[in-house]
């Protein structure tokens, strides 16, 4: 079996109808959600697809810089290869360009599809297993007024969530710490409540914060500084019961290696496009256990390619303390009927082949603004 052919899709799609046209967190606004896909194909006619989810704000690279890196290295560096061959194409990946684990990681998923639908066995098997068919799911709240706020917080209650994640970093630290405690009166003392600036404070604003996040229970406080900052991070973590997790702050396996040195982490988010498709997501939990960090799956508004992927990765921990997040095929146009997927506050893991569904690929290419094709003719760019 070998790969004789890469699909790269850069396709726009859009908020669902009933849902609000735009979203907002502390570095800005959008109203399109904008995606790389991969698909994949053998000699065998067996294809794989895979996805990358970028926002320039909080993504290393954007939509078309991925798209350029898998045209001109990834795909042609890979085609001829044998989709089982995890470390070999890795290592011609990373002979072909050093960074951009997002790009590669469109690539490794698909790999994970094909390698499902050759054996008849679900893409968690690959990863070392399903544990569990159920994934506890939380609702997502992006910046608005805290009145409107409130009201999306009950309507998820009334869907039956039991944990709720909130953006923070209105630029104003007394909005903030309100949001936080209105909230917390809403939902109740049994909810569980996490919260998100996406890197919107200095050091001090965040520890300024964090005794009303304790006196609130929150459950996890996500990337509250700088990406870069780690040894923010480390203090901040030294500082507070509550689980310190980064999200921007972890781009590849090596950043993994750093905020476990400075201990900078008590809790790892598992993504599909970062630190680098689904083998390096199975590296970080692998490494996650050896220092007794606990791991959760997290969303980037994801497709249901990347969403199940996920998923399956999350059926695969031994422990799952912590709700995880699907929000992708909630809020946004997708590309498959997922009605079956989400079930009120749980997500039920696909037990087909592969990533367990067939996409509309005519959905895939209404929503595509440009396609380009890498086959055995193509070359490595100098």
């Amino acid at each position: 079996m070998k790969i004789t052919k890469v699909d790269v899709f850069a396709a726009d799609f859009p908020f669902k109808k009933d849902k609000d046209n735009t979203s907002a967190i502390s570095l800005g606004t959008w109203n399109t959600c904008l995606f790389v896909l991969v698909k994949v194909h053998t000699d065998e006619g067996i294809c794989g697809w895979g996805e990358s989810a970028p926002f320039a704000r909080t993504s290393p690279l954007g939509q078309m810089a991925i798209c350029d890196v898998i045209m001109d290295y990834l795909a042609p560096a890979i085609i001829g290869m044998d989709p089982f061959n995890i470390q070999g194409i890795w290592k011609a990946m990373d002979k072909s360009v050093p960074d951009h684990p997002q790009a590669k990681g469109a690539l490794d998923m698909a790999l994970y599809d094909i390698m499902g639908r050759k054996l008849g066995l679900p893409a968690s098997t690959l990863m070392g297993g399903a544990v569990r068919d159920e994934i506890p799911l939380q609702a997502l709240l992006c910046l608005d007024t805290i009145e409107n706020m409130k009201k999306e917080a009950e309507s998820w209650l009334d869907k039956g969530f039991r944990t709720i994640r909130i953006k923070l970093g209105t630029g104003d630290m007394h909005r903030d710490m309100a949001m936080v405690r209105e909230i917390r009166k809403t939902i109740g003392p049994d909810v569980k409540l996490r919260v998100d600036p996406n890197q919107a404070y200095t050091k001090k604003q965040a520890l300024q914060l964090i005794p009303v996040l304790e006196e609130n229970e929150v459950e996890i406080f996500e990337q509250p500084v700088a990406w870069h900052d780690l040894d923010a991070m480390a203090d901040l973590n030294a500082s507070t019961w509550i689980p310190i997790m980064p999200h921007e702050g972890m781009k590849s396996i090596y950043d993994v290696r750093e905020f476990i040195k400075k201990d900078a982490v008590s809790l790892f988010t598992l993504k599909t496009d970062r630190p680098g498709g689904l083998t390096k997501a199975c590296l970080t939990r692998d490494m996650a256990e050896l220092f007794n960090i606990p791991c959760v799956v997290m969303s980037s508004v994801e497709l249901s390619i990347s969403t199940c992927a996920s998923m399956m990765l999350a059926a695969t921990l031994k422990d799952l303390p912590f709700a995880c997040e699907a929000s992708g095929p909630v809020e946004i146009e997708d590309i498959t009927d997922n009605s079956g997927f989400i079930k009120g506050d749980k997500f039920i893991v696909p037990q087909g082949p592969g990533f367990g569904f067939e996409v509309d690929e005519d959905k895939i290419r209404h929503y595509t603004k440009k396609m380009w094709t890498a086959d055995e003719t193509s070359e490595i760019k100098d």
